[in-house]
């Protein structure tokens, strides 16, 4: 297991960054998916909150994915953010954690948060930058 950074923790909790991860089924199907939700919660926990939708049935199959966090801004090599391989630990659909975090995000997006139906909970895995040409992140 691998840590987040104090640089991959500040690009989670910037408000501007796009999320995008990347989960596969027991059969290597992909899919790649755009979230608004993820948090650091420490530096070895990631959550989002997801729907019952392609991310979720791949979950299910197969706990391992990928986060990237895009930083707009700069282009090229010059691109800010990390990548970030998880293990989901758990998936909960109830609970006071898991409805403080659902009514954050429905104050944020109002009714879209109706569409969220599970808090997933991911164990930091690996940590690397965006560009990655050897560096540390």
């Amino acid at each position: 297991m691998s840590k987040l950074s104090e640089k991959a923790s500040e690009y989670l909790s910037r408000e501007e960054r796009l999320n995008v991860l990347s989960t596969s089924n027991k059969a290597g199907e992909n899919n790649i998916a755009v979230f608004g939700s993820v948090m650091a919660v420490d530096d070895s926990t990631v959550m989002l909150m997801l729907g019952e939708n392609t991310t979720c049935a791949n979950l299910r199959e197969n706990p391992r994915a990928a986060l990237l966090v895009y930083v707009p801004g700069k282009g090229g090599l010059q691109a800010e953010g990390c990548r970030v391989y998880l293990r989901l630990r758990a998936m909960e659909d109830t609970g006071e954690r898991f409805e403080q975090i659902k009514a954050g995000i429905r104050a944020r997006v109002g009714d879209a948060a109706d569409m969220l139906k599970h808090l997933a909970i991911f164990e930091v895995l690996k940590v690397r930058p965006i560009i990655d040409l050897g560096q540390e992140i």
